[in-house]
């Protein structure tokens, strides 16, 4: 089995982007890179503050983003770093969000690995 990327929309102050995310089981927290936050004006605040699967530390701010696709639409708090994005320990290219199970869990999204 491999990784699962699916087509997201980013919003925020009436901008939006569309954009690939990663699905990140490991991962507790949402991030999206300073690129996407840039582009879409959000009010950065707070320090984020996280871990890597790989122990490197994660530090930002964080955001209040809309982030959708076909079935879902979830407005919620997210990192902001371009640690997990732009890192020789990250082979995501082109990827802008990491979707971890914060996310999953407020869009009631299940992952099932059974088959």
């Amino acid at each position: 089995m491999g990784r699962i990327y699916r087509p997201i929309i980013v919003s925020a102050n009436g901008c939006e982007k569309l954009t690939v995310a990663f699905i990140d089981s490991g991962a507790d927290e949402t991030v999206i890179s300073k690129e996407v936050a840039k582009e879409l004006r959000v009010k950065l605040y707070g320090v984020y503050r996280s871990y890597s699967a790989t122990n490197h530390i994660i530090e930002g701010n964080f955001a209040e983003v809309t982030l959708k696709d076909d079935n879902v639409k979830v407005t919620m708090e997210v990192g902001v770093s371009d640690i997990p994005f732009k890192s020789d320990y990250s082979d995501e290219e082109g990827v802008e969000v990491i979707l971890g199970v914060d996310f999953l869990q407020e869009a009631g999204i299940k992952l099932d690995f059974s088959k």
